[in-house]
């Protein structure tokens, strides 16, 4: 008898799992609890721009999901809690991701019915100055009347000088930048939280984290305690998101398939939509600002979009 391989959420890095299904269900009975579609992280501000249609990613065709939702976890026991009840498991992949901090409409977890909230927004108030703040004000201020961006500090731990480039970039094209705290009840529409995220409170609760804390791994990227238990994208501590997130999936699935051999973070590289045509493009603390980066970044989200299309 097969040992049961159950997968949890469809993060990114799930989807990597997901593309070795064929192999898996040689090896394990593979079943997987969670939603039909995921939307893209690297795209989604792309179709806010309308310069995508879409960047939603369905579940394979073969695959049917046993239930749609965790609710908790018995690690000890084994036992996934579901909406559709339990589910027992033999290995456990985790995928459901962190969670938006709550000023406001978080972007994390990322759905279609949040998606269109932004697009259909004529007003919109973002906090957070990270990357992901700033690529979602230059997205919306492309087709928005009134974007406002509030952040105490933007783009922390890029140099001063593109710093205060991107700063007159986005007054530029339109959006009110105010560098202060974010104070609840003055703000302006459609309130979109891109402060970052947090740990999912169930984490703490079956046991797998401290409270208010990610989950720490092994270099397999397996719980030190629960080594049935492996953790994939942002709800894994030693993870950064973004290539991280994708390459975590990876390293799992090489991992299940009898590869071993341990996960190692790399500075990752990324790409932030900014003016028409043009993109930001970093790697560590080195820049690259115009159109080759813009170009770049469409060849890399549509190949990606087309792979799990």
């Amino acid at each position: 008898m097969k040992p049961r391989l159950v997968l949890v959420g469809l993060g990114h890095g799930q989807l990597e799992i997901l593309e070795q299904l064929d192999r898996l269900r040689e090896r394990y009975d593979v079943q997987y609890i969670g939603g039909r579609e995921t939307i893209y992280t690297g795209a989604f501000p792309q179709v806010i721009a309308g310069e995508m249609e879409s960047a939603t990613i369905p579940l394979r065709a073969d695959v049917t999901p046993v239930a749609q939702r965790l609710i908790g976890l018995d690690p000890n026991a084994r036992i996934v809690e579901t909406d559709g009840g339990q589910v027992g498991y033999d290995l456990l992949v985790l995928a459901t991701g962190a969670k938006s901090r709550g000023l406001g409409t978080g972007l994390k977890p990322m759905t279609s019915d949040v998606l269109d909230d932004i697009v259909e927004s004529e007003t919109v108030t973002i906090v957070g100055g990270g990357k992901a703040g700033v690529e979602l004000a230059f997205a919306c201020i492309r087709n928005r009347r009134h974007v406002t961006l509030c952040a105490r500090r933007l783009l922390p731990g890029l140099p001063h000088r593109v710093v205060q480039r991107m700063a007159r970039r986005l007054v530029r094209s339109g959006v009110t930048l105010i560098l202060a705290p974010f104070q609840p009840g003055e703000e302006d529409g459609l309130v979109l939280d891109a402060t970052g995220v947090v740990p999912d409170d169930w984490w703490s609760t079956a046991g797998l984290a401290e409270e208010a804390s990610f989950i720490e791994t092994d270099d397999d990227l397996r719980h030190p305690v629960y080594r049935d238990v492996f953790i994939t994208g942002d709800m894994a501590a030693r993870l950064n998101g973004g290539v991280d997130a994708v390459r975590s999936g990876r390293h799992v699935a090489r991992l299940l398939l009898g590869t071993r051999r341990p996960f190692k973070s790399r500075t990752s590289l990324n790409i932030l939509l900014t003016t028409p045509g043009r993109a930001l493009l970093t790697y560590g603390k080195w820049t690259w600002h115009g159109r080759l980066p813009y170009h770049l970044k469409r060849i890399i989200d549509r190949r990606y979009l087309a792979r799990f299309n």
